[in-house]
């Protein structure tokens, strides 16, 4: 028998736990002020009578229940045997008829499949009993479907729409399904686990699984229209399903609310798997299942990839999911992309995980644009859960980690979580990430969390992840990181003060963790360190442009949050921000947004976009925006604006002159209210030209500077300023992102001669203008002080000799080039999409390096400061 002491001991830890738990939901409630649901205020017995008003960060359709004709037939069920013959018969009719609504009276009934038509209402009344049967005859002949994201026939599902428009299952009644000893799924238990290989390299027609003589079968799913539009399922509960439950395949206009599905413990069973269908609405919903509970798909492998066609613009909110692997789900089936969804105002009461990310490394697609927001969850395991490789069982040695594959269209991308205002009331680990070396999940932010978990956790492969304002309760507070770059914990903390937060550092090549506190306000510069917004977000704003008005700072620039490892995304739209003070940064959003339809948008995230220019024109009273266009040559996308702030319309793409165009600056004198451009004919000179009165081309006067230089002396990143009259061109190397040595010009004459004045970083050893590239100047008002402004594009090649020798591969690279020839055709935009960065322009970790700017007989020099103030200026 324990002593006392032991008895203390063993009861004094959980209470000490439970009271710091409770303890941390009142800091949360006290820090956010959402009130959160909890299981007694979500599900059916809450469904309103009136669909909602549908709010979502993307354009979400108001959805509406499909209307049928007034007309109704109740239909005479068999009281022994199977009724599907009449049920079938009468809905045929109906349909015949123009629609209506088929009725299922109160009863308990036996039936085999079902199959809708356009405009039919299939109501199973109160008290009503459709107990489908588990025989294979009862579904054939087999009709098309998917199963597990490939396309095959088979048996379809117990009920079952295909081509058909306006169609509903509604009503009080129950869904049945057979035993798991039944024929259906003895067969298919044996042999059709792995589709891959029963499937094969069949062309469609040649997949047909009738389970005669033995062969095999796949499992009817409970409700699954496949290839329709407008459908409504709504109050009814499914028992006992032997597969998936309610899956949408390949529709669009779905509602699904009201809905109770109870079959844990019963077959391979999901809740709800929304497939390659868009603008679905989930609501009020209860999910008891074996497997995943609200779960989005796209295909799977080669067969999805094909096709090609995502799950979008998908809403869950006040529903609950009980007992389950998942409560929202994306994949393992990912290949056409799952993007657009929003889950809101939901409980997880008993599921495995919380927020489930899986797949394997060849289903291809992803999933991103994903918003979850207050959620309350009881969990057994993980709370953030992603697996992108998978077990051996199902992929083979492609689930182990390394080596890293190459990247091809069967690499599947997870990216763009948004988590906010969570409860997890119990978990095993909060953070569980296995993702993959050769493409990382990346932009993942969770704020706002309380959890009680036995484990912080552990991320392998992560390309930003953001943990903010988080209240943990934990015996273990250690996070292990491993093959990770821009983690960020903001006001993260354990609530057992005597056990901080932790970080232990596996693998090599990482960031380390960002840990810092927040609310927090800069009251200096530190050149080459990661710095945050005033939310906490890295400053997303590069190959920049920064000016000041009426006594604020404006900082607009590239928005690189999504240009990780892998992503096809070079520029995700044009940032600003503004400060009062210069440290402090409010995000303005984006004021020119990406085009994330159409790859041949000039404005596509996927375009090769760099250093957006706005001058604000006189004469028009327009802003207008040059942005340079990265191809073989280059060439200008061009926009314009009422404000500053937008929004912007494209004008036109430009060759001007007939040059390709490399990196440039822009500048309108205020003297004459002339426009002028610098740019790049790359890898050969700079070209300064006149703008036109509208600033929307060149004129014929223009001049060449630094004629026939290769890289890696070619000019480029041109810089201008002016200093007591005179006129300075700051310029870099051509190294790619790779920093290089910079030179610094004089001039008088736009057109003049440029004379040089050397490398504006004399005491930098390596030769790489302190591993940066200047892209601005700004002077301080009101001081005598002129601000160098630079891109610290690979922060990782920091105090390395690596500038140096790339400096050298280039010159031995490009010793014979040639200049392009002049093309006077219209730039057209090539499709860019199957372009993914390499570790060469990763970049959504750039940082900045600004510097005062010193001037000794007439010379700007850059001196290296780890930190400095404005303050310590003279006015």
């Amino acid at each position: 028998m324990r002593n006392n002491e032991e008895q203390r001991s063993v009861w004094h830890v959980p209470f000490k736990f439970a009271f710091l738990f409770i303890i941390c939901l009142m800091a949360s409630y006290l820090l956010h002020a959402v009130e959160i649901p909890t299981k007694n205020n979500v599900g059916p017995s809450f469904m309103t009578d009136t669909i909602g008003r549908i709010d979502a960060p993307f354009h979400m359709p108001q959805l509406q229940r499909p209307q049928f004709p007034d007309r109704k037939m109740v239909v005479k069920m068999k009281k022994r045997g199977l009724s599907t013959s009449d049920i079938q018969n009468v809905i045929d009719k109906l349909a015949d008829d123009g629609g209506g609504t088929v009725a299922i009276p109160c009863g308990k009934w036996k039936t085999g499949r079902i199959i809708l038509k356009s405009n039919i209402n299939l109501e199973i009344q109160e008290g009503a009993e459709l107990e489908f049967s588990g025989f294979i005859k009862d579904y054939l002949p087999v009709v098309f479907t998917r199963d597990e994201g490939i396309e095959i026939y088979s048996l379809g599902a117990f009920i079952y729409a295909c081509d058909a428009e306006n169609v509903a299952i509604t009503g009080k009644g129950r869904i049945i399904g057979p035993s798991t000893d039944c024929e259906i799924f003895r067969i298919n238990k044996e042999k059709a686990l792995h589709i891959e290989k029963v499937v094969g390299d069949k062309l469609l027609a040649e997949r047909i699984y009738d389970g005669i003589k033995n062969a095999e079968v796949f499992l009817p799913k409970t409700i699954a229209p496949i290839n329709c539009k407008n459908v409504l399922i709504e109050g009814v509960t499914l028992d006992q399903g032997l597969y998936w439950n309610i899956v949408p395949q390949y529709c669009e206009n779905v509602i699904i609310r009201g809905v109770t599905v109870t079959s844990f413990g019963h077959g391979r069973t999901d809740g709800i798997d929304v497939e390659s269908s868009r603008n679905v609405l989930i609501e009020y919903c209860s999910l008891d299942c074996s497997d995943d509970c609200y779960t989005i798909k796209s295909g799977r492998g080669e067969d999805g990839v094909k096709i090609g066609q995502p799950s979008e613009n998908i809403v869950i909110r006040y529903s609950i999911a009980n007992r389950g692997a998942g409560g929202i789900v994306c994949g393992t089936e990912t290949a056409g992309g799952i993007r657009n969804v929003y889950m809101h105002d939901c409980v997880f009461d008993g599921t495995d995980q919380a927020f489930r990310f899986k797949t394997l490394r060849p289903r291809g697609g992803g999933a991103e644009q994903i918003y979850i927001e207050r959620v309350r969850a009881r969990l057994n395991g993980a709370a953030f859960y992603c697996n992108m490789l998978g077990s051996i069982k199902w992929g083979g040695d492609l689930a182990k980690r390394f080596p890293a594959r190459k990247i091809d269209e069967f690499t599947p991308d997870f990216r763009a979580i948004k988590i906010n205002d969570v409860i997890i009331e119990d978990c095993c680990n909060l953070i569980d990430v296995d993702a993959l070396p050769e493409r990382p999940l990346a932009n993942v932010y969770i704020s706002g969390i309380t959890a009680n978990c036995k484990n912080f956790g552990k991320m392998r492969d992560v390309s930003s992840f953001t943990i903010k304002n988080a209240r943990i309760t934990t015996v273990d507070p250690v996070l292990t990181v491993d093959g990770c770059n821009g983690v960020i914990l903001l006001d993260v903390k354990n609530m057992d003060s005597n056990k901080p937060i932790q970080i232990n550092y596996e693998g090599e090549k990482q960031d380390s963790v960002l840990m810092q506190d927040y609310p927090l306000t800069y009251h200096s510069i530190k050149p080459g360190q990661l710095w945050l917004d005033t939310n906490g977000n890295p400053i997303q704003a590069h190959g920049f442009q920064m000016f000041e008005k009426e006594g604020t700072y404006y900082w607009y620039g590239e928005n690189k949050e999504y240009t990780t490892l892998g992503s096809n995304v070079w520029t995700y739209g044009i940032r600003c921000y503004r400060s009062r003070d210069f440290y402090n940064w409010e995000d303005c959003g984006l004021i020119i947004k990406p085009d994330t339809v159409n790859p041949l948008s000039p404005l596509h995230y996927s375009q090769t976009l760099d250093r957006p220019h706005i001058i604000y024109n006189e004469k028009t009273g327009k802003y207008v925006c040059w942005i340079k266009s990265m191809d073989t040559d280059g060439y200008f996308v061009i926009l314009q604006a009422d404000d500053f702030l937008g929004p912007y319309e494209y004008v036109r793409s430009l060759k001007p002159g007939g040059y390709g165009v490399g990196d440039f600056d822009m500048y309108a004198d205020p003297e004459t209210g002339k426009g002028y451009v610098w740019f790049e004919r790359p890898h050969w000179e700079m070209i300064c030209a006149q703008l036109t009165d509208d600033f929307l081309n060149i004129t014929s006067g223009y001049s060449k500077h630094f004629v026939g230089l290769r890289p890696p002396f070619t000019r480029e990143a041109p810089t201008h300023f002016m200093h007591e009259g005179k006129h300075y061109l700051f310029t870099s190397g051509t190294t790619g992102y790779v920093p290089n040595k910079s030179l610094v010009t004089s001039f008088d004459d736009f057109h003049g001669e440029y004379v040089d004045l050397g490398n504006p970083h004399p005491a930098d050893k390596y030769e790489s203008s302190f591993f940066s590239q200047i892209t601005d100047v700004i002077k301080i008002p009101g001081k005598n002080l002129y601000v160098a402004l630079a891109d610290r594009w690979l922060p990782e090649l920091t105090d390395t000799d690596i500038p140096i020798r790339t400096a050298k591969n280039k010159e031995k690279h490009y010793v014979n080039h040639q200049p392009f020839p002049k093309d006077f055709s219209e730039p057209k935009t090539r499709d860019k999409r199957n372009l993914r960065r390499t570790k060469w322009d990763v970049t959504f970790n750039a940082t900045y390096v600004f510097l005062p700017i010193t001037f000794k007989d007439g010379v700007p020099q850059i001196e290296w400061l780890d930190e400095w103030k404005i303050e310590d200026y003279e006015n």
